[in-house]
């Protein structure tokens, strides 16, 4: 979960009635938030990922306010009407087609204050953003800039321009390949011949959208206007990230101007911070939280979590503001008005109702594949999920089934989600070379085929005398006991011996045994005759 530092002092002066740090370890744990080190000058805290809007010293200060009851309720953000415009390029549609802007003036910056603005940028993009996959942000010295903008696209050898952190003009192929924040990100845009650009009415680069912001418009304590910039693939995405750091710069005093966006079909205005409003029945929000508080109570807990209520034929209608990206569902209201009561002040009440949990289906299925492997003297193992193409294909002689891959792998023995069982169990046969035979091992567990998860249940049986006559008995008991009834025909699979594998197949499972293929057990170093099987649900 994100971590933030917070520095009593600048929180202070956003603050009605300044809080020591005894009271601000008391209070911001009620709000949800986990401190891990608190001191005399400031705190380390750590926030749920789904309040984007708590990880800035901006947003904690006026998380506090409300539920201090400094300033109850709904915070009004007025926003002027835009006097400049960006205009979007179609070919960058393709590319990364949503992009949002907005303008704050008369800010007031000082060291401590840009730090936690870079914070929030970085945060952002760790936590909505993705890692900068879904959305990423720049926020720019507008001093520096003039207007209208432009998003366009650009060739990787030009424009040149100095990025952040350097003090000499790079190309954007140059950035993506020695730019540190370029080699970071640079799989972003790999798959495309050009990369997003955002510039001004004289061909200055801000930023070059996700990876790099221009050195031209680095923020400083002499900034007192700044252009915020927004791009992503999730439109939802781009406008809770625009808001929650246009909503961070008003408590530096700044004053919100909107930028009308021209898209090819179409024209935005932007930020909207108008709040939305959402409802709940009364009935509805008593019954979960478990007991009733009274409406004045209610009204008040709402006002504390920086909501606006109105009771209405018996139901909430909440105001929320547009910074509040986590407020999806009524069910999310009722966390609101735990938190805004206090979880310690909800009364604690025995079950009414003694309520039993069951298996699911395909838990029972397990257990039933345990119960008659265990009663054929084999051996229960768990593997890893993950495992790797070398182990599902190479040593099985198995073709490709468009496995699931991990983007960033540890290390290449575990990169790909397993489509079988079997090749595992082969391995870890490999690994008890040196124990006595027979060793008869099983496994039931998930795989992924076609990206959705399928269980499985494989076994293996190593032996000095292992033949496809003991492979039939063993396959002919599991069908039975779990009453697995299909057709039976020739199977041709690399992994077994040809002539020596049999397939049973139905609507419901596919189960095929026979016979490992010698070459599959030279490849994992296995000396004796192996024999096994499986099915897939």
């Amino acid at each position: 979960m994100p971590v933030i530092n917070i520095d009593f002092e600048d929180l202070n002066r956003m603050l009605k009635e300044s809080l020591r740090s005894e009271d601000f370890a008391e209070i911001i744990p009620r709000i949800g938030a986990d401190p891990d080190e608190i001191n005399e000058t400031d705190a380390n805290v750590e926030f749920f990922p789904d309040r984007p809007d708590l990880l800035s010293t901006e947003g904690v200060a006026r998380a506090i306010r409300a539920f201090t009851e400094q300033e109850l309720g709904l915070v009004e953000y007025k926003t002027k009407k835009p006097s400049t415009n960006m205009v979007v390029s179609p070919k960058v549609l393709d590319i990364r087609p949503h992009v949002l802007g907005g303008i704050v003036r008369k800010i007031k910056l000082d060291d401590t204050a840009i730090k936690c603005l870079m914070e929030l940028q970085e945060k952002l993009h760790v936590t909505l953003g993705r890692k900068r996959s879904k959305v990423s942000i720049g926020i720019h010295d507008l001093g520096k800039l003039v207007a209208p903008f432009n998003y366009t696209t650009c060739s990787p050898h030009e424009p040149a321009f100095v990025p952040l952190q350097k003090d000499y003009e790079m190309t954007p192929e140059e950035i993506l390949k020695e730019h540190p924040k370029g080699i970071e990100y640079a799989h972003l845009l790999e798959e495309f011949d050009e990369y997003p650009l955002i510039t001004d009415s004289n061909g200055e680069v801000a930023s070059m959208p996700p990876i790099i912001n221009g050195a031209l418009t680095t923020i400083t304590e002499e900034t007192t206007e700044v252009l915020i910039d927004v791009t992503g693939l999730d439109f939802n995405a781009v406008e809770s990230c625009l808001n929650i750091v246009a909503a961070a710069l008003v408590e530096r005093g700044g004053e919100i101007e909107q930028i009308e966006v021209k898209y090819p079909s179409e024209k935005i205005i932007v930020p909207n911070m108008e709040p939305i409003t959402h409802k709940i029945e009364n009935k509805y929000l008593i019954s979960l939280l478990g007991y009733n508080p009274e409406n004045f109570a209610l009204f008040k807990a709402f006002r504390k979590c920086g909501m606006e209520p109105d009771l209405k034929d018996d139901i909430w209608h909440v105001k929320v503001p547009a910074y509040r990206a986590d407020i999806l569902h009524p069910v999310d209201l009722v966390e609101e008005i735990a938190i805004g009561l206090g979880y310690d002040n909800i009364p604690e009440q025995l079950p009414k109702k003694a309520r039993f949990g069951s298996a699911l289906d395909s838990r029972k299925m397990e257990v039933e594949c345990r119960e008659t492997m265990l009663g054929l003297g084999f051996q229960e193992v768990v593997t890893l999920t993950l495992t790797s193409t070398n182990n599902l294909h190479e040593n099985t002689g198995r073709e490709s089934e468009n496995e699931a891959t991990v983007s960033n792998p540890v290390t290449e023995d575990y990169h790909v989600l397993r489509s079988s069982i079997l090749p595992n169990l082969v391995e870890l046969l490999k690994n008890n070379r040196h124990r006595e035979l027979p060793q008869k091992i099983f496994e039931v567990g998930q795989i992924v085929k076609e990206h959705s998860n399928r269980t499985s249940l494989s076994w293996l049986e190593l032996a000095s005398k292992a033949t496809f006559s003991s492979a039939k008995a063993t396959a002919e008991i599991i069908s039975k006991r779990l009453e697995l009834n299909g057709e039976i025909v020739d199977e041709e699979d690399s992994m077994f011996i040809p002539g020596r594998c049999v397939k049973i197949k139905s609507e419901d499972f596919t189960l095929r045994y026979g016979e490992i293929h010698p070459r599959t057990l030279e490849k994992f170093e296995i000396g004796y005759p192996a024999i096994g099987g499986e099915i897939v649900w």
